[in-house]
Order: C-alpha cells, then structure tokens, then sequence
C-alpha cells in the first residue's frame, strides 16, 4: 500500500505543475477530450476567501502545429472567495491525428486583486494534461495498457507502447511483483507514455504495469502476453 500511495504522489506531481499555494485549483489532474464531443466542462475552485480574476487557455506539448486546436469559454471570469467557475473546452481544429491520441496542457492563470501599498502580488498558474482522444479509438481504451509490448534487439530487451494511447505509468513489476528499478528519465518518459515510446527493461521479466486510470484511480494491468504463463 505505501508503495502505491508513493506512485500515485509520484504520478500527479509529474501529471501536474500546481503550485500549493494556489487559491484556484482545476477539479481533475487531467482530462479527456473524446473526438465525437462538442466540448468538455472544467471547474476552477477558489480555495481562498478573496475573489480572484482567472483566465484559462490551452497548449501544445508535442505538436509543432502552433495553431490553436482547443480553446477555453470564458477565457477570462472572476471567482468569488469559496466560489467556482464552470468553464468549456472546446475543438477548433481537425489537424490532430485521427489513429492516435494527443496532449495539449490546460493552462490556470490566477488574477489576483491588486494590493494596497507596496504589496507584491503573486499570480500563480496550474498547469494540467488535456489528452485528445479520436473517436476512432475511443472503443478500444479499456485496459489498453496489457497491450503493452516486449521488443527484443540484439542484447536488450525494450518496454513499448504499441498502442496508440497515451499512458500515465508510475511503476512497472517483475513476475514476483517487485518494482523493477527506473531511471529518472524513464520514469518522466513513463508518466507520459506516448505511442511509440519505449524504455529499457533489459534483464528484467516485466509482468504487469501500474498506471492511473481515465478516472485517476491507480490500477495494476498485466499484459497480455503474460496471461496464462
């Protein structure tokens, strides 16, 4: 359980740049973007007692298309102490791919009131993972992390994502369940698993990965071609 609980930590501080501090926090660490839907609602919580002006816009990671894909309305509102603010993000762009998914960031600015005197304000931004999920694939994301691969190549043997969803992995384990050691990279490249990626597993006999759901609950998924072993 503690290792779990060390995963997930690991997992939403990687999946999230969210400064604790912050009067104003999204209500998911990520969210899901499928390609048949007109828009997806998001809130924006003051945790504060001080009305806060906000404004809420979205960017690229990987795509080096710098047209907007996606954008937020309103993309300026004011939230009252203890208030929230619903808000919609919505597709103005078909230019993503259709076979695989996408990631933008979903961007959180606070507005904060101006101070009296020489006060000095701070104007904290939350940033969270916006992936674009195309309808064609929509159908087949259930448990789509057993489908996750073992390449071999000469001498080295490679974890890889042979789907074309992206994942958020925090662990990977070894037929007697132990937690296979990662390096600090691979552990950033497996917080956001892109198609095609891959990691080094030489020397290990990978059985299972754990990895946050669509609904950001931590799941243990074996893949496929372990099954039965």
């Amino acid at each position: 359980m503690k290792s779990k609980n060390r995963i997930v930590i690991a997992l939403v501080a990687l999946l999230t740049a969210h400064n604790a501090s912050a009067a104003l926090a999204l209500d998911a660490t990520r969210y899901i973007y499928e390609g048949d839907a007109q828009f997806i609602s998001a809130i924006a919580n003051n945790e504060s007692e001080k009305v806060y002006g906000a404004q809420v816009w979205v960017d690229n990671i990987a795509e080096k298309d710098t047209r907007p894909t996606f954008i937020a309305t309103p993309s300026f509102f004011k939230v009252d102490g203890k208030g929230k603010q619903v808000f919609r993000v919505m597709k103005v762009s078909d230019h993503m791919p259709n076979d695989k998914e996408s990631i933008y960031w979903l961007n959180l600015q606070e507005i904060p009131q101006k101070r009296e005197g020489n006060g000095l304000s701070m104007a904290i931004r939350t940033q969270v993972k916006l992936i674009y999920r195309p309808a064609a694939i929509v159908d087949g994301r259930a448990a789509a992390e057993e489908n996750l691969t073992i390449e071999h190549t000469p001498g080295e043997k490679w974890l890889v994502n042979s789907t074309p969803y992206i994942f958020a992995i925090g662990g990977v384990t070894d037929k007697s369940g132990k937690e296979i050691p990662l390096t600090i990279e691979d552990s950033d490249k497996l917080s956001m698993f892109m198609p095609d990626d891959r990691i080094n597993v030489t020397g290990y006999d990978v059985k299972s990965v754990i990895a946050l759901s669509d609904y950001g609950s931590l799941e243990t998924y074996e893949l496929k071609k372990m099954k039965g072993k």
